[in-house]
C-alpha cells in the first residue's frame, strides 16, 4: 500500500528518534512499535549524514550500517518528553502516522513505512505486534480497558483497540483477530498512559 502522504505526512514529526539497527530489523521483521529514549529536533537531523545523525543523538550502535534510519514523532497529550540536557521520551508505543525514514550514506532520505496505529501495525512490514502489553495510551470504554491510539494529527477522538476472537459492539475489523472502533475522548470513562 502507497504511503498517503496527505494523511501521514512524514515531515510532520517535530521529533525524530535514530533508530539502532537491531530496532529497525524488529519493526520491519516483527512489527516492534516501542518508543523509548533520546528524541532530536527533526529541524537539526536535516542535510545530516548516518555518522552524524549516530553521534548527535548518542547512540552507539554496535552494528552500524552504511546506513541509518529515524522515526519521526509527532507527539501526542499523553506522551511524556523530559528535557535533561536532551530531550528523551518515556517507553511508549510510536504514534500514529510516525514514519520511519532510510537516510543513506549520501544522505540522501526516503521513507520506508508509516505506523497506522495499533490497529494496524507498520504498513508493509512484514510483522504485527498485537497491542495486548500495558504501553501507550489506554482508554476504557463501558468498563473495559482497550489499547488506545490518537489518528495522526487530532487530540479530540481515540481509535481503542480489541483482541480478540469477536469485535466489541461498534467495534470492526482491521486484521485477523484485532479490531477498532473510533470514540470522543470525552465519551471514555478513562484515558491514561501506561
Amino acid at each position: 500500500m502507497p504511503n498517503p502522504t496527505e494523511v501521514h505526512d512524514p515531515r510532520s514529526g517535530a521529533w525524530v528518534a535514530v533508530l539502532p539497527s537491531a530496532t529497525t530489523t524488529a519493526v520491519l521483521q516483527e512489527g516492534f512499535d516501542t518508543l523509548e529514549g533520546t528524541l532530536l529536533a527533526a529541524s537539526s537531523t536535516l542535510g545530516l549524514r548516518p555518522d552524524e545523525l549516530r553521534e548527535l543523538a548518542g547512540l552507539d550502535d554496535p552494528s552500524p550500517r552504511s546506513f541509518v534510519d529515524l522515526v519521526t514523532v509527532a507527539p501526542h497529550p499523553l506522551m511524556t518528553i523530559l528535557d535533561a540536557g536532551r530531550f528523551r521520551v518515556e517507553r511508549t508505543r510510536v504514534p500514529n502516522g510516525s514514519c520511519l525514514w532510510r537516510v543513506d550514506a549520501d544522505g540522501e532520505r526516503r521513507v520506508l513505512t508509516y505506523y497506522d496505529g495499533p490497529a494496524y501495525g507498520w504498513r508493509n512490514g512484514r510483522g504485527y505486534l498485537a497491542p495486548t502489553e500495558a504501553l501507550g495510551p489506554w482508554g476504557t470504554l463501558g468498563g473495559r480497558e482497550y489499547a488506545a491510539a490518537f489518528p495522526a494529527g487530532e487530540t479530540e477522538r481515540v481509535g481503542l483497540v480489541a483482541v480478540g476472537d469477536e469485535p466489541p459492539d461498534g467495534f470492526t475489523w482491521t486484521r485477523p483477530g484485532v479490531s477498532q472502533r473510533y470514540v470522543a475522548v470525552s465519551d471514555l470513562e478513562s484515558l491514561v498512559a501506561r
